[in-house]
Parts: C-alpha cells; structure tokens; sequence
C-alpha cells in the first residue's frame, strides 16, 4: 500500500519542453485528494480518479489530445489562449497501487507536433473494516427542532484516510442513510417517525477476498412521548358543528386541537416530552403528523394540527408504548380552495421597435388577450428567458371587470438578441414567441475573469468580480438571477476599462439568507454562461471560485457549553417577561484551528416565540435584506434596517477566559422547560442542534403562560345598512396572555378589484383592551355604486411578541412552518379560526340601486398623462413625476383608489409608484406621485411608462399599457439615462447598546473624500464619526466609536468634495439587560475630557495565588476571578441573600444575614448610607457642609427606588443661594448584570445593591474648590450583643481592584464574613467622562471599630464643576475562604476561652457594593444594631455550616 504518492514529472513541478523554440509548462492541479480513493462504493472494488492538467505554452497551436492507456471520460476543460486545463476521469481502477501512462499531443502545424508522455501514480485503497472505528452521535429525548425528521442520528465514520463514497447497507426496522459531510465521513440515520423505544441493527455491506461480509451496528433510536388517552385529553374541531366545509382561505382546511392534562398521566413525567399524535382516515395513515404547540401553563398544554382532504379521521396517540384512539370525527365534506388559472383567447403580439426618438436602445412588445375566468386575486407569473415575476392586480388589466376582462402588457427588450425569438410564458401555462428585429451571431462570450471574496463580518461577504464582455455589455447573477443581479449600479468605474471591455462589480450578500452555488454572467443578448462555485472558470490565467462558505468546519468540536443562567441550577422565570442571557463554547479542534478566529459562530434560539418573530421579520424585509442589488426593488427608502431585530446573534472571542460567547434574549411566555438552539458554522447549511448536545449544555426556563399563537377574532359582526352607503365588520380580537399589538386587513371588491387597506393598533379600540377587544373597520362608497360582495382577502394580526396570525385568499402556507412552535403562518396559525365553518364570514354583500344593479360598463379614460424628470443637485437622485387625469361620465371614478404607474425597464425590473388623489369632481379626477430611480437602473437600456387601476362606481376597471399611451400621444418612455453615481446606505450590520464599531453598507463609498455622520437621540445636529481606514470599501465601511445607547440613531454620509449627501438611515441597536443606560439623558453622549486614571498593577495574592486554577488567574493587572468569585485574590464569595426591605425614609440600605434557625435574629447586618456633601477647599479643610434631613421617596418598580433632597449651595452669608438638588436611586440586582458607567463596563453582581447619586449645578465659594460626598458603611456580627462569644477579630481593607474595572475597594470583614464596597474611579460630570478620587476618611471622622463592629466613611471628591454630576458605587455581601485572625495585620480581635474554628470549618461571605457611595448616621447605626439581643455564637455557625 502506498502511503506517500509521487506523481512523476506532475505534482506541482513543471516539465519543459524546447522543439523549435516553443515551450511548454505543465502543472498538475488535481485536488490533493485525488491519488488516494476508497472504492466507489462499499461492495465494489474498483475505484475512479478524477486528474486536472494545465498546460501553458509561448506557441500557438492547432489542438492538444490526450491518449492514456485506461480507461477515462473527459470532464469540464477549458482552453483560452494558448493556455488548457484538462479534466478527466479514470474509472474502474481496482485494488492496488496504480501508474498512469498518458500522452499528450500538441499539434503546433499540420507536420509539427509535440509529444509528451508522463506517469501518474495513485491508489485505490481497501477500506481497513476491522480497524474502522464509528461513534454514534444520538439524539437526546427532549423536544426536537426537527419533529418533522422522526427519529434520527449520525455515524460518523473515524479511523480513515479517505471518504467514503457510498454507504451499501440495509436496516431493520428500516432506516435512511445519507452522508451529510463527505469531509468528516458524517452520515445522517433517520427512521419514520414511531413512538416505540427500538434498536435499528444496520448491516453495512463490504467486500473481503470476493465474499461479501458486513458490519452490523445497533443503533439507537431512542424516543419519550408523553402518555395521551382519553382521560387526560379534550380535544376539539375547527369548526365543530359543521361536516360540509368551504375553505375560504387558501390552505385553511379543518384544524383540532388536543388539550392535554400534564398533571395526569406521564410517560417521562411530563415536563420536557410531546405526545405521540398520529391520524389515519380508515385507509392510510398520514405520516409524519405534526402538531404545533400553541399554549401552556402548569397544569394544560395546548396543540393544535389540521385536516386535508374529505373522510372522517380517527386520531391516535401514544401510551405505554402503544397505540390507543381518543378521537374520531365524522365525516368531513372539504371543498379546497384552489387557484382558478385564467383561460385567455389567442394572444395577440404586437412590436414597435427603436426608432432612435422614442426608443433607442430597446424593443417594445405588446401581448393582448381576453378572458372570462374570475379573478381570485393571485399574483400572475411571467417569465422570459433567466427572468421572471409575479405580478399583481392592476398591472395589465387593461378594461372590464373580474368576471369578463382584456389584458394589455408591454413590456421593452433589449435591442438586439443572439436569437430571432425568445419564448414568454405566463402563469406556464401559455406562452408565445418574442420576436427580434435585430439578431446577431456573437465568436464569444461574456466571461468571468476573477472572483474575489471578503468574509466581513457574521455570515456577510463582500464580492469582487471582473468580467469580460464580448462587446454587449455583462451582468452578474449570483445565484438566482431573480434575487440577486448586479448591473451598472454595482459596478466599480474606478477599477473598470470599458474600452477594454473590462467590467468590475461589488456587491455585499448575507450568505445565510442568500445561498449560492453559480456565477451566472449575461449579457443584453441574453446568452449566459454560468459557473460553479469552488470549480476554475478560466485557464489564462488559471482561476477558481474558491468556497467561500468554508463547509469544512466540524460542527461536534463545539463544546464545553455553559450559560450565564441556566434552569437546572436557578430558576430563569420568562412569565410576562423577556431574560438576557448569554451562552459561552470552545472550538476544540484536533490541530487546535478555529481558536480566536474572527469568523465568528452563529447562534439562534429555536423556541416557538423566537421562531415566529423571525418568521415575521424576514416576511416584513425580505427584499430590503436579501435582495439590495438588484434593481427589481426600489431601492428609494429611507427605512430602518431591521436585521438586528433577527434572532440569528454571532459570537465574540472573550480573551479573559478563552471562550466564545454570544449574549441572546429569551422572549416573554414562551414555553417552559427545555428551549432548543442551534449553531451555525459557515452557512445554515447544515447546523449543529441542540438535539445532539448533553442534558449539561441544555437551557431550561420556566414559564407559567406561553402564548405560541397570535391574535385571533373571537366575534365577528358585519353592519350594512341598506339606506347608507357606509358598510363594514365590527371584530373581537382576543389575545388573552401577550396581548395584541397591531394588525393589517385588505378588502377587495369581487368585482372591481377595489382595494381598501387598514391598519389597526390599540389607539383603534372602540371597547375593551389590547386582551380583549373591539375594532371596527368602515367603508364609504360612492351612492352612485355596483351591487358587489366585498372580501376580506388578507389579514396579519400580530401580538406584543411578534407572533401573528395570517389569513390570506390568494397566498399559500406552509402549514405549520416549523416543527418546533408552528413558525409558518395562515393554514393552522389562522385568525378566522372560530369561524372556519363559516365560508361567507369574510364576505360582504353591498346591494346599489339602479339599472342592472348600478353596473356601469363603460370604463374610466386618460385625459391626460405628463411625465418630468429633476435630477438633485447634492445627491444625484433621479426624481420622476407623473401627474395625469382620468374621466367617467357615466358613473364617476370610485373614491380612495389609487392608480398605479408601473416604471419598466429590460428583465423584468420593474418599480411602482402608487398615485395619490390632487383633487376630484363627480366625473374626473387629477393623480400625481414621485420616485426616484435607483442608480444605475435602465442605463443602456429605456424605460416604459404605463398606468393601471382606474376603478368607475359602476364596478368597471381600465388601465393603459406602453403600447396604449402611445397610441394616445403620451408620454410612455423615458431615453438616454444618466449613470448617476450615489451614495447610498442599504444596511448595516448588527450592533448592541453597548456601542462601538458598526458596519455599514451601500454604494459609493470613498475613503478620501467622505465623511460618516450619526445623530443620536435627542440630538438637534449631526456629528462627524470615525471610519476604520483600513476597512473601507466601495460597498461596505466600518465606523468606530458608536456611543452606549438604548435609542435608535440616524447615520448618513456626505462627500466633501461634491457635498452629495447619502439618505439619511436609521439605526436600531440590539438592546440588552447588559447595558442598562444613565439616568442623565446627556450621558449617552458623554466623552473623556481628560485622560482617565486606570490602576496600577496589582500582586496577585492568596495561597494558592488567585484561588487557584479554578477561582480565578493572575493577570498582569493582578487577579482575575471568575464567577463567582471576587476579591484581590479570589478567595470570596457572593452571598445570595433576599432582597433587603425599603426604606422610605433616607437612601439607607440594610443587608442582614439571617438566623437560618431564627428568621428573627441576625448573624451578621450591614448598613450603607449618605452622610453628607462636603465643598473643601484646595487645602482639603472644609468650607461648607451640608446634612440631609428630609428625603422625597419615590417607588421606580420592584427593584429600583428614588430619593430627592436638596440644598442651599453658596456662601453661607449670601443671600442669593443656589438649590443644588441630590438624586440618589437604589437599584437592587437578583442575577449577574453588566452595566456600562462612564464608558466602562461593570459587572454587577447578585444580591447587590447599586446607588446612583446625581447632583445638581453647585456653587462654589472658589473656583479651587472641590466638593466631597461622604457615605457610611458599617458591618455588624450577632456576637456584638452575644455573651457568648468566640474569638471575633475585624479588618478593614481599602485599595485598588485588579479586574479591570478601575476602581477602588473597601472591604470590612468580621470572623469569614465581608461588606464589600466599589468605588469607581470616574465620573460623568458636565457630561463628559471625569477621573474622580475615593478616600477613606475614617481617622477623620472616627469611626468605629472593635472586634465586632467595624465601620468606614468613604469620600469621593469631585473636582469644580459647572451643570452636573454623576457618580454609581455599589456594595454586596461576601463569604471569605479564611477568618480573620490576630495574626492578621491590622486586625481587631477579642479573646474567649473558647477554642477557634478551622477556615475549612468555615464559608466565606462578601457583601459587594459597586459603583456607589454607602453613608449612615453613627447614632442611627448604633441605636439599630443595639435592639438586636440574644443572639448567639453557636447559631450563627449552625446557619454557615448549613450553607
């Protein structure tokens, strides 16, 4: 066996050949895989290879052939120049070690030729069966991302130096394997969904000494489902008093829903499983059946699924591993909804061709044809050659009505074409041939020249493509053409040369939405050559698309999962509520790649709530994020980009503990128990689910009340008088648990296509509330009218989470569209669920009067239609207006209806401009509306101009194509347009509240010449922001220094050179518990106005040094801890304790250790207060000093509370005072919070308590004068007012922390427990970031201290100021690995004959305070701590042991 193959003359090396001074050099390119191959497939014995040559010479030659001495099929070759890339297959090579004899003829004249012969050496390698190793990767038995799937797992293959092709195997009980990374030998096992715990033994088939032997594996599919019957189970119809059903809805058949009692019954105790539902109608079994989850609280559990088809439906679930029925319908009568396809006459085609006035650069044809097939309101397809489109209602219907109509399209083509005739289709069901004036034979073709790629950042990619064209211009298509095409708007003029015929395109793509695997190149001929992704596309010189997706990635090297908060070891309670949360994992690779690397890991939540908000989002943006190149959008907006409300969050490299995190949010009610996820790993192509990952890196969360469906109508009345021309429906829209939020109905006319839009919020109510309430949507027609039903066709009603309910007439739904949550929209999730037996409910009859039931046939006509073209001075934008009149005589134009002016150009790019009414009469009425052109759109090319969707109150509708307007001397084509460069912003990348570097992409973007503006919240005027110079690109750039803010910002750019301004874009950063914003609304614009104090290195303490490896490192800074540890040398701990009581007098905080045996008494108390506001002078000798007798309280919420006071400031003997006002709030934290203070983060930890102190304008006798905040701490051990005591000693600590955070520490310790307090050392003052200074003034103000009482006052002093000040300590409780002892320095202790305890007798608690000041009035203190009696030693250590 060869382990090391030599391929003679080839493998990279050049071979030279000189005949009459021509020379040749030959590479061989073949992938390094290619010399070593497992046989074709498991039972087979032979083996294919599959070699690339590349061949370049100085010659020019006639023609090279290939003859080899086995068997070979050619493949893909390429031949520009006189450069060849050869590919070709050699096939049915058996076991062994193999050599190639090949040679190449190169024919130079018909008597000159070259000969070359060469050998390559490769093997074809027996799989090593008894040495082959295989892990099985099995599925875990909480609910499934993938209920859909069945029961499923992986094998993967290990051991082996190539891939398996192809698995030769059989099952029993039968499964599926299909291999799903060919890198890593992964195969995917699945089984029809069943209900029973079994075994699949898999027999994997090979060959050994021509006898065929087998492998056999036992695979495991094991499966829980909840125990259903009849006695824990209600399930109900939809709609349950009818059996004869119309479904009015398109995919709206019957629905049931099943009820299940958790508290009964249990097969895996209910918790975490699903039940087991399957349905047959007496012949077949429907398999899978999935049912959607919709509601839960702690006793019931909610599903609903649906019913296709007539029959009468037995439902089943499982039971102690059997299966038993619980329900049985009668027999349903189903009439289905379907699409009425339009039968039409004969298609009549019509050319008007370029006549260099009207048309220069293009063809115009019109199709005209007929029909009497009802319109159903679904979109018509078109397509001709790559392109196609749906289109809707108005476009094309030229006059009549729904019942009997003509349509009239024009559309324009390029001039030329390489064919007489190119086939249109519509709906694929007719088509007709387009006919060109002006074809031509092109030698060659439009080719790509280089393929660049640029990772950016989360799965976006910037793409940088050259082409050649053959002189007919060239467009990029990645992908589908339809969703993604680059034309002049993306292309580069700087590094193009169209007199070389040489063309630059870049473009940005999420490549998570917008997967692609071909380079599509065309051209206005309408020839197209395509490319492979990760295949060469040309051989001068030789060039590849590499994969840029980088599918290499092994997704089980995820590992070492862990959450800030997890259920299993605290209680995450998501009722009413949404939780930040953030998860942390480690790559561990084999070679130890992929560690720090900037490609960062995908994360999503796959819970129902999170599901149906992405649903949603993508549904809303789908052409603003997926499709920004392409000119079939009008990119003319100014809208926010909504991508950051995606679920989809991206990790980030935390350097301090080697891990990746990605902070996410759980949402409000969604469903308890274990929520599912998913990784993301260079595409969402095959991702890592958290079915495959143990219970230990599994999130569970409680809930009482999850809502996993939208909004629905509990009741439905129609009003429609028939002595009033207003009409409508009064709707009952119950929510019962999130609420509704918004929702948005369409009604249309059966008749006239009149459309009616409404939108409704809670501002709508006419009774109730967002839970339960009534809404009413009113229609005014004309009196002059049609007898017509009216039909609700459409309705989105979404709740405060984003989960919505969809209805439509014309649309179709996936039913469910995810297993896990129901994220699909209309079929299950449908509002009209209470009245699915009612097929009229969405219908309304509006009786006219007059003849023939007020039907007028004579349609509305164009009086007029004028079309002018402005171009922007400062920004280049290209602003289109029509304005035109329409005409009835007979029956007058119906009232808020807007024509729309459909803008056309090559290809089917195509905008809208919907018109708005300037003014009516009874008979006419004057439109106008605007657009602006996207750059680059119809350059080379023409535009079209055409109007439709004039609707008469007779029920009569008419529209004019291209062809008509100009049949009428209008206006219906616009030439010669400019390739006006813009600066645009499309989009921008995801940023949190935190701030910082933010991507931004557009077009026309310049380094040298632009500037970057942002205006923040509340800010009148725009400021300059920092670009990253070395990432800026025509297309994409990145700012720096994007400030800390909850609030959306609006960002432009302007060029200042030419003063072209960009649109003007809004920014909604991601919002996240970890910031939690200053009350100083000016502080969110706060910048360092003089360098700020960090701290100087510390030494790392403690014995073991920082704790040891599992409590914290030593750093350069000093100690480092990590959770929950804390300290100087990570030997404390964080008590939890309960949040402390309120006190409503003074911003006074008591924080007691509790009696474990005596609720009543105390081991251990502390109180922090504010003592008083000191002005010192430059000296430090106070001038003024200011007490707080009187305090405001007011309640904020559950956690938080606020205090004002206020003062006279100034000179004593002045009789013109300042009121100086002092705001302290008290913020309590449950659970580990970041916060961001001064432009620092700050972790606060829990059972802390925060104190933000504002003050006011002060004003200072002297302009040297500072002013000076002092707070009491004092901390108090039982054995203070005990006679029986032990050895108690006291220390007090002051100094700088080492973690990062650069601030200052107080620490007062008594026996192993600590009041811990954190000073920042910085403050926002005028709202700029300020470096402040702590003191300890306890020699000063004498404080107290014995062995069991020790308090400390604390100064933080504040340079002279102007407006304000802001400054945030906090303070918590501590558990200490050590007591304090006499042998400590410093120390305070009092002898006992009492024995002392060990320090592994002992827990170590710390109360920590960070970020604010903590002050008490000594008497209050005292007289406090003294009522506490009888407290005793020995019960205090009870209570530590117990923890």
């Amino acid at each position: 066996m060869i382990n090391k193959i030599i391929i003679l003359l080839f493998f990279y090396y050049f071979f030279f050949i000189d005949i009459c001074n021509s020379q040749i050099i030959i590479t061989d390119v073949s992938n390094v895989n290619s010399y070593s191959q497992y046989p074709v497939n498991t039972t087979s014995n032979t083996c294919n290879f599959n070699f690339k040559l590349y061949f370049q010479t100085n010659v020019t030659y006639i023609y090279i052939s290939l003859s080899i001495n086995e068997t070979y099929t050619n493949g893909t070759n390429l031949q520009d120049g006189q450069n060849f890339l050869f590919s070709f297959t050699v096939i049915n090579q058996g076991l062994g070690d193999h050599s190639l004899n090949a040679t190449y003829f190169v024919t130079i004249t018909p008597t000159d030729k070259l000969i070359q012969s060469f050998i390559i050496n490769y093997s074809c390698q027996d799989i090593d069966y008894k040495s082959m190793k295989y892990n099985i990767i099995q599925k875990n038995n909480l609910k499934s991302i993938n209920q859909d799937l069945g029961i499923y797992g992986y094998i993967q293959f290990q051991g082996l130096s190539n891939q398996i092709n192809n698995l030769i195997y059989s099952c029993l009980p039968s499964c599926n394997i299909v291999p799903m990374d060919e890198y890593l030998n992964l195969f995917l096992v699945s089984s029809e969904k069943g209900f029973q715990n079994q075994n699949s033994t898999i027999y994997i088939f090979y060959l050994e000494g021509g006898v065929t032997n087998n492998i056999t594996i036992e695979f495991p599919f094991n499966s829980s489902y909840y125990n259903v019957d009849e006695s824990n189970s209600n399930i109900v119809i939809y709609p349950n008093e009818s059996t004869n059903i119309i479904e009015f809805g398109y995919g709206c058949s019957p629905l049931y829903s099943i009820t299940i009692n958790k508290t009964n019954g249990g097969g895996g105790g209910g918790g975490d499983y699903e039940p087991f539902i399957q349905v047959s109608n007496g012949s077949y079994v429907l398999y899978p059946q999935i049912i959607i989850p919709i509601y839960q609280n702690d006793k019931t559990v909610t599903y609903l699924g649906q019913l296709y088809g007539s029959s009468n439906y037995l439902i089943y679930s499982q039971f102690d591993n059997n299966l038993v029925k619980i329900y049985e319908t009668p027999t349903l009568s189903i009439t289905i909804l379907e699409q009425q396809y339009m039968v039409v006459d004969t298609i009549q085609v019509s050319y008007f061709f370029s006549n260099n006035q009207t048309l220069f650069n293009s063809t115009m044809f019109t199709a005209n044809f007929s029909s009497t097939t009802q319109v159903d309101f679904f979109p018509t397809i078109f397509s001709f050659g790559l392109f196609s489109k749906n289109i809707q209602w108005p476009f094309g219907f030229e006059s009549g009505n729904n019942f009997k109509y003509s349509q009239t399209i024009s559309f324009p083509t390029f001039k030329y074409s390489y064919d007489s005739s190119v086939l249109f289709n519509i709906l694929n069901v007719y088509s007709f041939s387009v006919a060109f004036q002006n074809f031509i034979s092109v030698s060659s073709f439009s080719t790509l020249l280089n393929f660049e790629s640029f990772h950016l950042f989360s799965d976006n990619y910037l793409f940088r493509i050259k082409v050649k064209t053959n002189g007919n211009g060239a467009f990029i298509g990645l992908g589908d053409v339809n969703k993604i095409a680059l034309r002049y708007e993306s292309m580069i003029d700087s590094e193009s040369n169209i007199n070389d015929n040489q063309l630059v395109f870049e473009t940005v793509v999420d490549t998570f939405d917008n997967v692609f695997n071909d380079v599509i190149v065309f051209d206005s001929l309408g020839i197209s050559n395509r490319f492979k992704v990760g295949e060469y596309f040309t051989s001068n010189p030789l060039s590849k698309i590499d994969n840029f997706y980088n599918n290499n990635y092994n997704k089980f090297f995820i590992n070492n999962i862990t959450f800030l908060s997890n259920g299993n070891n605290e209680v995450i309670d998501v009722t009413n509520k949404s939780i930040e949360n953030i998860i942390y994992f480690t790559y561990d690779s084999d070679d130890g790649s992929f560690i720090d690397d900037e490609r960062p890991i995908g994360f999503m939540l796959m819970d129902p709530v999170t599901l149906a908000k992405n649903r949603n989002d993508n549904n809303n943006n789908n052409n603003n994020n997926n499709n920004n190149n392409n000119n079939n959008n009008n990119n003319n907006n100014n809208n926010q980009y909504l991508d950051s409300t995606k679920t989809l969050r991206y990790s980030t490299w935390n350097s301090t503990i080697s891990m990746y995190q990605i902070i996410f949010t759980i949402p409000s009610n969604t469903r308890a128990g274990h929520i599912p996820y998913r990784f993301h790993i260079g595409s969402n192509l095959s991702p890592l689910d958290s079915d495959f990952l143990p219970i230990s890196a599994q999130l569970f969360i409680k809930s009482s009340n999850f809502d996993g469906y939208g909004p629905i109508f509990s009741n439905i009345e129609k009003f429609n008088s028939t002595t009033s021309i207003e009409f409508g429906w009064k709707f009952t829209i119950d929510d019962p648990i999130n609420g509704f939020d918004y929702g948005d109905i369409i009604v249309r006319g059966e008749m006239d296509s009149s459309i009616y839009k409404f939108h409704l919020t809670t501002d709508n109510l006419v009774n109730g509330d967002r839970f339960n309430g009534d809404y009413q949507i009113n229609i005014n027609i004309s009196s002059k009218c049609a007898s017509q039903n009216y039909i609700i066709t459409e309705v989105k009603l979404y709740d405060t989470q984003g989960i919505s309910c969809y209805f439509s007439v014309s649309e179709s739904f996936s039913v469910g569209g995810s297993s896990v949550g129901g994220s699909g929209g209309g079929g299950i999730n449908n509002p009209f669920i209470n009245y699915l037996s009612d097929s009229s409910i969405n219908k309304l009859y509006k009786k006219c009067n007059g003849l023939n039931d007020g039907i007028d046939s004579s349609p509305p006509t164009l009086s007029w239609f004028n079309v002018t073209k402005t171009v922007e001075s400062n920004g280049g934008d290209q602003i289109l207006k029509f304005d035109f009149q329409a005409i009835d005589n007979d029956s007058g134009l119906k009232d808020s209806q807007y024509p729309i002016v459909y803008i056309e150009t090559v290809e089917f790019q195509q905008l809208e401009c919907e018109s708005s009414i300037l003014s009516k009469t009874e008979t006419s009425a004057n439109y106008t509306c605007t657009i602006n052109l996207p750059a680059g759109f119809a350059y080379t090319s023409d535009i079209l101009f055409s109007v439709y969707g004039f609707i008469n109150n007779g029920g009569y509708y008419s529209g004019f194509s291209s062809d008509s307007l100009m049949n009428l001397n209008f206006i219906y084509s616009l030439t010669n347009i400019e390739l006006i460069r813009k600066i645009e912003i499309l989009r921008v990348g995801q940023i949190t509240s935190l701030g910082g570097k933010l991507w931004v992409i557009g077009k026309g973007f310049n380094l040298n010449t632009q500037t970057v503006y942002v205006k923040y919240y509340g800010d009148s005027n725009f400021t300059s922001q920092a670009i990253i110079q070395s990432t800026v690109y025509s297309s994409a750039m990145i700012i720096d220094g994007i400030k800390p803010t909850d609030k959306q910002f609006i960002i432009k750019v302007v060029d200042n050179q030419t003063n072209q301004k960009s649109n003007e874009l809004t920014v909604y950063p991601i919002v996240s518990k970890f910031f939690i914003p200053t009350t100083d609304s000016s502080s969110s614009s706060s910048s360092s106005s003089s360098p700020i104090v960090t701290n100087k290195p510390q030494t790392c303490l403690g014995n073991p040094v920082c704790g040891g490896a599992n409590q914290g490192y030593c750093s350069p800074t000093g100690c480092v801890c990590y959770q929950p540890w804390i300290g100087n040398d990570c030997n404390s701990q964080v008590i939890i304790i309960p949040q402390p009581s309120i006190n409503t007098s003074q911003p006074l905080t008591e924080l007691p250790i509790i009696d474990n045996n005596d609720s009543s008494k105390y081991l251990f108390k502390s109180l922090i207060s504010i003592v008083s506001l000191r002005e010192l002078d430059f000296n430090s000798n106070e001038i003024n000093l200011y007490r707080f007798d009187k305090w405001i309280y007011t309640p904020i919420n559950n956690v938080k509370s606020k205090y004002f006071t206020s003062i006279q400031s100034g000179d004593p003997k002045s009789i013109n005072p300042l009121t100086t006002n002092i705001t302290v709030t008290l913020e309590w934290f449950n659970q580990t919070t970041i916060i961001q203070f001064a432009n620092n983060n700050i972790t606060m930890n829990p059972s802390s308590i925060k104190y933000t102190i504002e003050i006011t304008e002060y004003k200072f006798i002297n302009q040297l004068n500072s002013l000076q905040l002092v707070m009491s701490a004092l901390f108090e051990s039982s054995s203070s007012s005990s006679s029986n005591s032990k050895d108690v000693c006291s220390l007090k600590e002051f100094g700088d922390t080492s973690n990062g955070d650069n601030s200052n520490f107080f620490k007062i310790q008594i026996d192993n427990h600590s009041l811990y307090g954190r000073f920042i050392k910085r403050a926002i003052i005028d709202s700029k970031v300020s470096s402040i200074e702590n003191q300890l003034l306890d020699s000063e103000m004498k404080s107290i201290q014995t062995s069991s009482i020790s308090q400390s006052f604390i100064g933080i002093t504040i340079p002279n100021y102007k407006k304000s000040i802001l400054i945030d300590p906090d303070f918590s409780v501590l558990i200490n690995s050590k007591s304090i002892s006499n042998q400590d320095n410093g120390s305070v202790c009092e002898s006992s004959n009492k024995s002392k305890l060990s320090s592994a007798q002992l827990a170590g608690i710390i109360i920590g305070s960070v970020g604010f000041f903590v002050v008490i009035i000594i008497s209050i203190v005292y007289t406090i701590m003294k009522k506490k009696k009888d407290q005793i030693l020995e019960n205090k250590l009870k209570f530590i042991n117990k923890k």
